[in-house]
């Protein structure tokens, strides 16, 4: 939104899967239009949004897609609605050109918000979000991912048709000139660098992962600041879940990637650049005989970043053990 205040208005794919889907199932994209409550003007400015009824649901993630030429700075929150009851509203993230970081830890008796994350307690049915606007700042979308109560099975799922493989100019976060302890920390900027540069907005990887950092939780994988700087870079970023390998196809192509948040324990994924993970996040580049191809920062050099995981031990750590959290990242 810039400072006219236009709004916004959503647009909510259908909730079963289209051939070619905007967004993923239960990810709502929101941009400007008429419909919100926009209080406050000159430098300083409010934006509400109706309620948005869904699915039940556990969780929600909000991202933002925003430019700002200055020092101007976004504020986002969220409600949610459970069994007609509306929660207060969780403070998620504020942003801007030097400084983007979480907020404390709040929760309540049915929601709890962990760092980027809302979960709830008990399942959810709306939810609603305010933008505190300042200076010249553009919001130009939001986006909604929930995680629905029901699940799907994995049991027929299967990669999509055929071979892909995009060109990923590999990088090593275990090569990066920082201490070790400190390569450890960094895959998920060296991730979204191999994306941002595959798609033609170059970047260096400690420079991303100075504006990805998220000061109060000391953290460089907060899902929602990293891919507020892709869009700062001019690219199109969200957060997400996938609920199926074949959903790749629509969403793993020149113009677009996929990073993929994973977690396995030792011998749960042959051939893993690390051994084992509570979390680690990697660049789907494609799929190729029943393996997936992605870019895995742990490698020890980037000459073994790109490495081949077998589908159904990639399908578990990503879409089990983690929900199928991800980001997409495209150009617009």
């Amino acid at each position: 939104m810039g400072a006219e205040g236009s709004g916004f208005k959503s647009r909510c794919p259908d909730f079963s899967m289209k051939n070619t889907p905007v967004l993923p199932p239960f990810t709502f994209l929101h941009e400007p239009g008429p419909g919100y409550q926009i209080t406050g003007d000159g430098p300083s400015r409010t934006v509400l949004s109706p309620a948005f009824e869904t699915p039940d649901f556990s969780s929600l993630i909000l991202s933002a897609n925003y430019t700002t030429a200055t020092n101007g700075w976004l504020l986002t929150e969220v409600q949610i609605c459970q069994r007609g009851t509306w929660s207060d509203f969780f403070k998620l993230a504020f942003y801007s050109n030097h400084l983007k970081h979480s907020f404390d830890a709040q929760g309540t008796e049915t929601a709890v918000l962990r760092v980027d994350e809302l979960c709830a307690k008990i399942p959810a049915q709306a939810y609603r979000f305010r933008l505190t606007l300042q200076g010249e700042m553009d919001v130009s979308a939001v986006t909604v991912c929930v995680e629905a109560v029901e699940k799907k099975s994995l049991e027929k799922d299967v990669l999509p048709t055929g071979a892909r493989q995009i060109k990923v100019a590999p990088l090593s976060q275990m090569q990066l000139p920082v201490s070790a302890q400190m390569q450890k920390r960094l895959c998920s900027p060296t991730s979204l660098c191999m994306a941002l540069n595959a798609l033609g907005a170059p970047s260096d990887p400690l420079e991303t992962a100075a504006a990805v950092y998220d000061k109060q939780a000391d953290i460089y994988g907060n899902w929602t600041l990293n891919t507020a700087y892709a869009s700062s870079r001019g690219l199109f970023a969200c957060v997400t879940r996938f609920e199926t390998l074949g959903q790749l196809a629509n969403y793993v192509n020149k113009n677009s990637l996929v990073l993929a948040t994973i977690g396995y324990e030792k011998g749960e994924l042959s051939g893993a650049a690390a051994l084992q993970t509570p979390g680690h996040l990697v660049l789907i580049c494609g799929w190729k005989d029943e393996k997936i191809c992605v870019a895995d920062p742990a490698a020890q050099t980037k000459e073994e970043v790109i490495r081949f995981y077998d589908s159904k031990e990639f399908a578990r750590a990503w879409l089990i053990n983690k929900h199928g959290a991800a980001y997409i990242v495209r150009k617009k």
